[in-house]
């Protein structure tokens, strides 16, 4: 089972060393996104940032950070996203992003937006594949694609 849990003392170096490259060495830039330890400076100085760590059971396996929308209620956009190269390709992918989509859903939010790089194809058939579809948008280089919730 997936659970999301908020970050803290206890959790906050284990989240850092996810890394989504292949050979296992986080990096400050990874093949498609910054790493983890990035994303939580970022919401020290960005409180509208919510970063969140993902498990399967006991384990760690994974990163996402959201921001809710001042100007449009209602609406989360997903800013990171990312599994640790060690359950990748065991369909934790789809398990942990089905979790993130009932997580808003729980929280009452209509919307939920994100940003892909048009080469990254496997997030981009996840996504799809959860019925986000994209918007025509193109924002800083990524593709923008979009869920209603209700």
């Amino acid at each position: 089972m997936i659970h999301i849990k908020e970050i803290d003392k206890d959790n906050l170096f284990d989240v850092c060393e996810l890394t989504s490259n292949a050979n296992g060495i986080a990096t400050v830039l990874e093949d498609y996104i910054c790493c983890n330890a990035i994303s939580i400076a970022e919401s020290h100085y960005y409180p509208e940032f919510k970063p969140k760590a993902l498990y399967c059971e006991q384990a760690l396996i994974g990163f996402f950070m959201y921001r809710e929308r001042d100007l449009l209620p209602n609406e989360a956009q997903i800013c990171r996203y990312m599994l640790d190269h060690k359950f990748i390709g065991q369909g934790l992918g789809k398990k942990t992003f089905s979790a993130i989509i009932d997580y808003f859903k729980a929280k009452g939010l209509h919307r939920v937006t994100l940003g892909v790089d048009n080469e990254n194809n496997i997030a981009k058939n996840l996504y799809i594949s959860h019925g986000f579809t994209y918007t025509g948008e193109i924002v800083d280089g990524e593709y923008i694609y979009s869920l209603k919730l209700i």
